[in-house]
């Protein structure tokens, strides 16, 4: 039996997968669905000391869900490409939403007290986000708690890229609320090391990263005009093309602290938890997988993440938090260009590795009534894009390239 239960700060999670503070948590009723759809944790859009004035359009898809698949075709010859355009590729979403466009009062007196009742019903806790200066979160911080809040998530977003600010912000919620406080950092914010060692002083509860990533622009070249109608046509990006900026953060906050990290940006498959658990967090948030997918993403997320422990022997997300850390050296892993290896028996004989090498040092040839890649060693740079493309994992690095200290 595999055990997906979490406690942060003393609040206990049923699965690590809850919602981001985004549009999908609106008000009640929407965290409502949320609850339905088996969050193991629920958190409000970002409420500030006034309501948001949204513009419109608001949130895109990014190039309309499409993408070019490349499809190798290895042949006696070679590999040959064929490319073909699919639909429904969610790789990208922007957003110009703000904070939530309801007034405060509106959160406080219905939203919040409705949403608690839903978090106790379905047993997982209930976490306010708010935001976003010192000032502000003293006057928002009580009323969110005095409203239901089991904890107090405060947004970074629009504190610039300084972060003494932040600090200043934590400390303000800290003296004014007793109840567990997590930040939300921005991907921009500079002195990522020092902010997190002042949070720990504050102290904080947790981390909670990343924040989308921007300002972004993306224009339909049928009609000239920008997908966000914000300002000079700004948006912030998510999605599973942040995912890789979303790790690095989290891991780095790894290295330096042990407060409690909740990580955030482009989860779209089971998959994509366990790698966030592996850089050392314990639990994450996800957003435009709802929005795109709906509520029901938290089920598909939560059975596969038991599925893949299981198959791979493990009886708790514990087992692999942080898993990945010791394998990101700060010097680098190694400089010399040593070929991968390849396993036979994996291999599919689908030639992207061919197809991706960009020196030449791969080619395919019928072994045992197959095609399989072989390496020129003097040709090979090292570079590992054959590695990361493989389906199977059929050619890899050998562990021992690896430094481990």
């Amino acid at each position: 039996m595999v055990d997906l239960t979490v406690e942060i700060a003393g609040l206990r999670f049923k699965n690590p997968i809850m919602n981001a503070a985004c549009p999908i948590s609106r008000d009640g009723k929407a965290i409502e669905k949320l609850a339905e759809g088996g969050a193991g944790g629920l958190v409000t859009k970002t409420i500030s000391t006034t309501a948001a004035k949204v513009p419109r359009p608001h949130m895109a898809v990014i190039n309309r869900a499409c993408i070019d698949l490349i499809i190798p075709q290895p042949t006696d010859e070679g590999v040959t490409t064929r490319i073909s355009r699919v639909r429904g590729a969610v790789y990208g979403f922007l957003n110009a939403e703000l904070w939530s466009d309801l007034p405060p009062e509106k959160w406080f007196n219905e939203e919040i007290p409705y949403a608690r009742k839903i978090a106790d019903k379905y047993g997982v806790p209930l976490i306010v986000s708010i935001g976003y200066k010192a000032d502000e979160l003293r006057v928002l911080g009580p009323k969110a708690v005095k409203a239901g809040a089991h904890a107090i998530e405060f947004s970074t977003h629009y504190l610039g890229y300084d972060y003494r600010p932040v600090i200043e912000a934590a400390k303000a919620l800290r003296e004014a609320v007793d109840v567990p406080i997590f930040p939300k950092l921005s991907p921009h914010i500079f002195g990522l090391k020092e902010l997190v060692k002042e949070l720990e002083k504050v102290p904080v509860d947790g981390i909670v990263a990343i924040n989308t990533l921007g300002p972004t622009l993306h224009i339909d070249i049928e009609t000239g005009k920008p997908l966000m109608g914000g300002p000079l046509g700004h948006g912030w990006l998510s999605g599973p093309c942040i995912k890789p900026l979303g790790l690095a953060i989290v891991a780095e906050i790894a290295r330096v602290t042990k407060l409690p990290i909740i990580g955030v940006g482009g989860i779209s498959s089971p998959e994509d938890v366990i790698e966030y658990i592996m850089v050392g967090a314990s639990a994450v948030q996800v957003c435009t997988q709802v929005i795109i997918e709906g509520p029901q993403v938290f089920k598909r997320l939560v059975e596969g993440v038991a599925k893949w422990l299981k198959e791979h022997g493990y009886s708790s997300l514990e087992d692999i938090r942080g898993k990945a850390l010791k394998y990101l050296p700060s010097e680098g892993a190694w400089f010399e260009a040593k070929p991968p290896v390849i396993d036979e028996s994996k291999c599919i004989s689908c030639g992207y590795c061919v197809q991706v090498c960009n020196y030449g040092a791969l080619r395919m040839v019928k072994k045992n009534g197959k095609r399989v890649p072989v390496i020129d060693p003097s040709k090979c740079y090292g570079c590992g894009t054959c590695t990361s493309i493989c389906p199977t994992r059929a050619i890899h690095f050998p562990e021992e390239y690896w430094k481990i200290k």
